[in-house]
Order: C-alpha cells, then structure tokens, then sequence
C-alpha cells in the first residue's frame, strides 16, 4: 500500500490518489463528493494562494478553492511512483 501523505507536500500539478476524506468535517465531506471528489479519486493542486489563502485543487476537469487547514487533511498518495 503507498505512503499516505498530505496533499499540500505533494508539488503542484502532479496527479495524486486521494486516499481518504475520514478526518474531514462532515459537510466538507458531503459536499465535495457531491462534487465527484471521493476517494480513489485523482487529484492535482493547481494553485496555492500567498499569505494562508485558498487553495486550488483539480478533480475531473473541475477547479475547487479549498481553505489550507482542511487541504492539509487530505491524505494522497503519489500517483508516479
């Protein structure tokens, strides 16, 4: 099984597997796989806004604005290794 890792320590635009949504809060949880964000699902972090801003993630052609405390409970896996 790989190494489970925060998806902000991942680098921008590399394909990750999103492992688990478990240590979200509940209606983040609800409302991103409303939005097809589940897991297994292959992510890229798009963008990372300066000074604590939102981050930008990609999941299926679709740009989501995420805060960074709730990206950092993101647990990924590399998709390149």
């Amino acid at each position: 099984m790989p190494e489970c890792i925060s998806l902000l320590r991942t680098p921008p635009g590399q394909p990750v597997r999103l492992q688990s949504l478990a240590s979200l809060h509940p209606s983040l949880r609800r409302r991103l796989t409303d939005m097809g964000i589940d897991e297994g699902s292959i992510i890229r972090l798009k963008k990372i806004s300066l000074l604590g801003g939102p981050i930008v993630i990609e999941c299926n052609g679709q740009l989501v604005g995420l805060r960074q405390n709730q990206v950092k409970q993101l647990e990924v896996a590399p998709s390149w290794t």
